[in-house]
């Protein structure tokens, strides 16, 4: 059985082309549009390894998903990804141990390379 990695992006054709690819890979993807939506995936019963996580969403940023996700002791990796980067979301995300941070645009090839390097291959 693949690795879970839960991908979290309102960008509905980037988020299923990340999950395809990711498939294809050999690893389980799960994408999520919302925070909301982010939020009940990691309340279920899915252990997830990695959350690609991006920080534009509707209502809510995806640090503020960081925020909740860490204050329930997720441990898994996390790659935060912006297309609007500043230094007060830098400095935020190093606060809360992100992992890698990438902006968007990203060359996908790279991306799944930032994803090996933090969980391996898809297999488990």
């Amino acid at each position: 059985m693949g690795k879970l990695v839960l991908i979290v992006d309102d960008e509905r054709l980037l988020a299923r082309t990340l999950a395809n690819t990711l498939r294809e890979a050999g690893y389980l993807a799960t994408v999520a549009e919302t925070a909301e939506s982010a939020e009940r995936h990691l309340a279920g019963k899915e252990t997830f390894e990695l959350i690609v996580l991006d920080n534009r969403l509707p209502r809510r940023s995806g640090l503020d998903v960081l925020r909740g996700v860490r204050d329930t002791g997720f441990a898994g990796k996390v790659i935060l990804m912006t297309a609007y980067d500043s230094r007060e979301v830098q400095t935020e995300a190093r606060r809360l141990k992100v992992d890698r941070y990438v902006k968007k645009p990203f060359d996908l090839a790279l991306m799944m390379a930032e994803i090996r390097d933090l969980i391996g291959d898809g297999e488990a």
